[in-house]
């Protein structure tokens, strides 16, 4: 006797990313600590694309906290370089990491 029906398996499509609504809760990657030290939770940064094309998080003075790999990050590059603007909320610290909450502004 075999399984019911004959379908195979459709995974869920994703969700569209809307520049305007949108909003990712991810870890920092590739953080430095020293400048993590200099902030606490709620500290708002910048969201910049790098000249490599990635999404880095950027402070008040120009420093570069870490960079954003999610599988939007295409998709928030594409927004920005169409003009939309992002920040990032630093949600929790637990050194080395630090969980931000992108949305734009």
């Amino acid at each position: 006797m075999s399984g019911s029906g004959g379908g195979g398996y459709i995974p869920p499509q994703r969700n569209k990313f809307d520049c305007e609504t949108s909003i990712i809760v991810t870890n920092v990657s590739s953080i430095s600590l020293i400048v993590l030290s200099k902030h606490n939770v709620g500290t708002v940064l910048d969201v910049v694309i790098g000249n490599n094309d990635e999404i880095l998080l950027e402070d008040g003075d120009g420093e570069i906290l870490g960079a954003i790999l999610h599988n939007n990050t295409q998709d928030i590059i594409a927004c920005i370089e169409n003009g939309t603007q992002y920040q990032a909320e630093i949600q929790s610290i637990n050194t080395p990491t630090c969980e931000v909450k992108i949305k734009s502004i």
